[in-house]
C-alpha cells in the first residue's frame, strides 16, 4: 500500500506541476493583457482631456461664432447617439455595432461635407466645425465608456488620430483671424477635399462590418484599391493653391497644408502596416497550401509505391509456390 501510494504521488506530481505551470502562464498572460488595456484606456482618457481642452480653448478664443459651433456640435453628438441606439434596436445581432457605427457615421459626415460645400461654400464654412467636433466627440465617448467593444489597434489608432486632428484643427482656428478678410474659398475647397477623403475607408469598413464573412482575398484587393483612391483624393487637396493666383496665398493656407501632410503621414503609416499584414498572411497561407499539396503528393506516391511493392511481393510468392 505504501508503494502504491508513493507511486500515485510520484505520478500525479508532474501532472499537477504542469497544470499549475499552465495556469500560472495563462494568469500572467491575462494580467499582462489587462494591464495593456488599462494603460490604453488611461492614455485615451488623457489624450481626450488634453486635445479637447486645447480645441475648446481655441474655439472660444479665436472663432467668431464659438457658441454657434458649440451648440450645433452637441446637436450632432445627440444625433449620433440616437442613430446608434436606433441601430441597436433594429439590428441587435450586429456584431461590433459600435465599430460599424463609427465608420458609418464617418461616411455620412464626409458625404455631408461634400454636399454642404457644393450647395454653398459659405454654409460649409459655418457648419463643418460643428460636424467635425460632434462626430469626433461621439467616438471619444464611445471609446472611453465602452472600451471592451473596441479592439486594441482601433483604440490605439483613433486615440492618436483624433488627438492629432483636434490639435491640427485647433491650430487652424488660431491662425484664421489673421486671414479672415482674405478670399479663402480655395482653402475651404482644399479642406473639404482633404476631410472627405476618408469616405473611401469609412465605406469599406462599414461594408466589412455588415458582411464580416467577406472573402479575405477580395477584402485585401478592396483595401488596396481604397488606399490608392484615398491617397489620390487627398492629394488633390494639396494642388488647390495652384488654381488661384499666388497673391491669394496666406498663412492659413500654409498651416492647413503643413498640418494636413503630418496627419496624412500618420494615416499612411497605419494603413500600410495593415496592408502589409494582410499580404503577409496571404503569402503564408499560400505557402502552407503549397506545402500541404506537396505533402499530399508525396504521401500518394509512397502509398502507390507501397502497393506496387506489395503486389510485386505477392507475385513473387505466387511464382515460388507455382515453381514448388
Amino acid at each position: 500500500m505504501c508503494d502504491s501510494n508513493s507511486n500515485t504521488n510520484s505520478d500525479s506530481g508532474p501532472m499537477s506541476s504542469d497544470n499549475s505551470t499552465s495556469t500560472d502562464t495563462n494568469t500572467k498572460q491575462g494580467q499582462g493583457q489587462g494591464k495593456q488595456r488599462d494603460t490604453m484606456h488611461l492614455t485615451t482618457a488623457l489624450c481626450f482631456v488634453t486635445s479637447t481642452t486645447f480645441w475648446l480653448v481655441c474655439l472660444f478664443r479665436y472663432h467668431p461664432n464659438a457658441w454657434y459651433v458649440f451648440q450645433n456640435a452637441f446637436a450632432i453628438l445627440a444625433v449620433c447617439f440616437v442613430a446608434d441606439n436606433t441601430v441597436a434596436c433594429l439590428a441587435p445581432s450586429l456584431k461590433r455595432r459600435q465599430v460599424v457605427m463609427h465608420y458609418f457615421l464617418g461616411w455620412v459626415q464626409n458625404l455631408l461635407y461634400i454636399l454642404l460645400f457644393v450647395a454653398s461654400p459659405s454654409r460649409f464654412e459655418k457648419v463643418w466645425t460643428s460636424l467635425f467636433f460632434g462626430y469626433y466627440l461621439f467616438t471619444w465617448i464611445m471609446m472611453l465608456t465602452q472600451k471592451a467593444e473596441f479592439f486594441f489597434m482601433f483604440r490605439l489608432f483613433y486615440t492618436i488620430h483624433h488627438a492629432s486632428a483636434f490639435f491640427i484643427t485647433g491650430s487652424w482656428m488660431i491662425v484664421s483671424p489673421c486671414c479672415f478678410l482674405d478670399d479663402n474659398v480655395f482653402i475651404y475647397r482644399a479642406i473639404v477635399i482633404w476631410l472627405s477623403a476618408e469616405i473611401w475607408n469609412d465605406g469599406l469598413n462599414t461594408y466589412r462590418g455588415i458582411r464580416p464573412k467577406t472573402d479575405k482575398n477580395m477584402l485585401r484587393r478592396m483595401k488596396t484599391v481604397v488606399f490608392v483612391m484615398e491617397r489620390i483624393h487627398r492629394s488633390i487637396a494639396y494642388f488647390q493653391p495652384l488654381v488661384v493666383p499666388a497673391t491669394q496665398h496666406n498663412i492659413l493656407m500654409w498651416v492647413v497644408l503643413g498640418t494636413g501632410l503630418w496627419n496624412d503621414t500618420l494615416d499612411v503609416s497605419f494603413q500600410l502596416k495593415s496592408l502589409c499584414k494582410h499580404y503577409r498572411e496571404a503569402k503564408q497561407q499560400s505557402e502552407e497550401k503549397r506545402r500541404g499539396s506537396h505533402l499530399e503528393v508525396e504521401v500518394a506516391v509512397e502509398e502507390k509505391e507501397e502497393v506496387m511493392t506489395r503486389n510485386a511481393t505477392a507475385e513473387t510468392e505466387s511464382d515460388i509456390v507455382l515453381d514448388a
